[in-house]
């Protein structure tokens, strides 16, 4: 077992009430919301319609809750054990992501030799080690293309839990100066600027940099922030009345302005962290009032089994939606009408017959 270090802080921390459950539907329910999003926007790539942001939308989604949840989970096992053990939240992790991950791979590899799709084996290795994140050429394809958020999650599970487990104080820091320095990493490495040009080896530490923090991470750092402030009552934690339609209300235009926000303000980062702080307040007001509009939505049955087979979802619906390997090879083999409930099939029988295994295997590591 490993301990956070001694803190002042953590002696004021306590579960709040309305993360004091062992399961909140309505984040389940987010999550299907989310992949609901990632689908319609790879739908429309086929269409005259083509909305890439709509994706993105579910994909930053995906990030701010899962730094929420995470966190949440590490800090309700210091409470309760005074102690966190990384070991068993690694294999956790690992029985969580990598199983269906490397088994879509797998089926990937045999689809690009049946179909000659071209794929390279580094794009492969790219995948395999969560590297797909970094701006490399040679690994660039659509089929595992969303790898890249995988990627993104990976390696911040390597790193920041580990920096949380240790040090609240450094954590937090950690969060501020990277969600602050990245404007400022991008305007020295995309403008040439003195040193950060000149010399090799700093440019190319500025741009490892951008590409480990530029997408994603900040999303997931905002998600996790809202953890903190809620354990250390920072903001209040207990159910009360708020206006019924205010979380709708926002969440719908934290969606419009993700959608149109590059007309207005023309660099995605910033655009992205206010996203990102929208939907933390959103998770927010339905975890303190989930009887208003949208969290009676998001904790229908029909949500929470779509948020549920989410994971899956998303790991499976590359090839389904878009691009299809087989496009062109039989009539109707670029139909939506068959390609998309097939989707939901092949989605139910990965995670009830397969994934089911490693997740029964992961409560061992509780």
């Amino acid at each position: 077992m490993l301990k956070i270090n001694k803190c002042p802080e953590f002696d004021k921390f306590t579960v709040p009430e309305v993360l004091n459950l062992s399961y909140i539907p309505a984040l389940d329910g987010l999550r299907g919301f989310a992949i609901l999003t990632v689908l319609f926007g790879h739908m429309l790539l086929n269409t005259s319609w083509a909305l890439l942001a709509l994706a993105n939308v579910g994909v930053e989604i995906f990030f701010v809750l899962s730094g929420f949840l995470i966190t949440s989970l590490i800090l309700k096992e210091k409470l309760k054990n005074g102690r966190v053990s990384l070991k068993r939240f690694y294999i956790r992790r690992v029985l969580r992501i990598l199983p269906v991950a490397y088994l879509f791979l797998i089926i990937l590899l045999v689809l690009n030799y049946l179909f000659n799709l071209n794929l390279s084996t580094r794009s492969f290795v790219a995948s395999a080690l969560y590297v797909k994140n970094f701006h490399l050429n040679y690994a660039s394809n659509w089929f595992n293309g969303h790898f890249w958020t995988l990627a993104i999650e990976e390696q911040f599970y390597v790193v920041f839990p580990v920096i949380l487990v240790y040090s609240l104080k450094s954590y937090i820091r950690l969060i501020f100066i990277i969600i602050l320095s990245v404007p400022l990493l991008q305007s020295l490495g995309f403008h040439n600027v003195g040193i950060f040009y000149s010399n090799y080896l700093v440019h190319k530490i500025t741009f490892l940099l951008i590409n480990l923090f530029e997408n994603g991470t900040p999303s997931i750092l905002i998600g996790s922030y809202l953890s903190i402030l809620m354990f250390r009552k920072n903001i209040p934690t207990v159910k009360t009345k708020t206006n019924n339609y205010f979380s709708s209300f926002l969440l719908l235009n934290a969606m419009i302005f993700r959608v149109t926000c590059t007309k207005f303000i023309h660099n995605d980062y910033i655009n992205s962290i206010i996203f990102s702080l929208i939907i933390a307040l959103v998770i927010y007001l339905i975890l303190i009032n989930s009887e208003d509009f949208l969290g009676m939505i998001l904790k229908n049955k029909y949500s929470v089994r779509l948020g549920i087979l989410s994971y899956s979802i998303y790991i499976w619906q590359q090839i389904f939606l878009y691009k299809q390997p087989w496009e062109n090879t039989f009539k109707y083999s670029n139909s939506l009408f068959l390609n998309l409930p097939v989707l939901f099939i092949i989605s139910y029988l990965s995670y009830n017959f397969f994934e089911l295994r490693f997740l029964k295997l992961k409560e061992r590591f509780k």
